[in-house]
């Protein structure tokens, strides 16, 4: 890579469509959500009997998070729809596709009014690909974990410029507050990523947002960082740390200091 980031990490590609302003937050919430859910996968290999391991994010030479932004001609509705081609295509003009790395895919395309907010994630080559909304990653706030107060009529122009309803971000059984919704997005972003590391196949029949993260369970993310406040879990089978330990992904890391999304943090 011309960036001098090494195969083997994760790194993320931005992509904005044709006639769509960036969000300007999207490197930062990035590179926090990541840092965050690299301790989700260590506490959890840990506490299955094999170390803390985990991912490594691709970083340059300043210790920043690789992170590209493509601007598309393609629209937002075509982002809506097959994404996941979408995204492909667009960095495969700027040959940035590289399946020695695992790549998590951010689109700025989504609609809060008809569900349209995909993301979805597989292993392929040594690597894998997550293509991901944008709009996950703009709900995935640390400061929002300790928040357990409703959303309705709130603003948050990041998102729309229309209040709130009182349902409006709680699609597919996420919880009312705050607090639910942030956990219910970094619990996709790490669902989506887990699949780049090829876990096992999954058992279907997992309701709620209570129990493992390759299930429904990842909307109950919010759990692993406050489980004072809230009934709902996240955690890996050991099926799939099992995998993830022979994964050539997965190591001991030195990782930064835990964050502020977790108890009795700065």
């Amino acid at each position: 890579m011309k960036d001098g980031t090494h195969p083997w990490t994760v790194r993320v590609i931005y992509i904005v469509p044709a006639d769509t302003q960036p969000w300007l937050e999207a490197k930062q919430r990035a590179t926090e959500c990541l840092e965050d859910l690299q301790w989700f996968f260590a506490d959890e290999m840990q506490r299955l009997g094999y170390g803390p391991m985990t991912f490594e994010i691709a970083r340059d030479g300043e210790g920043s998070l690789v992170f590209y932004q493509i601007d598309s001609d393609l629209a937002p509705d075509d982002f809506r729809k097959k994404y996941w081609n979408n995204c492909k295509n667009a960095v495969g003009t700027h040959r940035l596709r590289d399946l020695d790395y695992v790549t998590v895919y951010f689109f700025e395309a989504y609609s809060i009014y008809n569900g349209a907010a995909g993301s979805r994630g597989w292993h392929r080559g040594r690597g894998g690909e997550a293509f991901i909304s944008s709009l996950h990653l703009k709900m995935a706030r640390r400061e929002w974990l300790t928040n357990s107060n409703g959303y309705a009529g709130e603003v948050f122009d990041w998102i729309d410029s229309e209040p709130m309803k009182d349902n409006t971000l709680s699609w597919n059984g996420r919880g009312p507050t705050l607090g639910d919704v942030s956990g219910s997005g970094y619990g996709v972003v790490a669902h989506e990523l887990a699949h780049c590391f090829d876990p096992p196949k999954q058992v279907k029949g997992q309701r709620g947002p209570q129990g493992l993260l390759m299930g429904n369970g990842c909307r109950g993310m919010r759990g692993y960082f406050q489980p004072d406040l809230t009934e709902d879990r996240c955690f890996l089978r050991e099926e799939d740390a099992a995998a993830f330990s022979k994964n050539g992904f997965f190591a001991r890391r030195r990782l930064r200091p835990k964050s502020a999304a977790f108890p009795d943090q700065p």
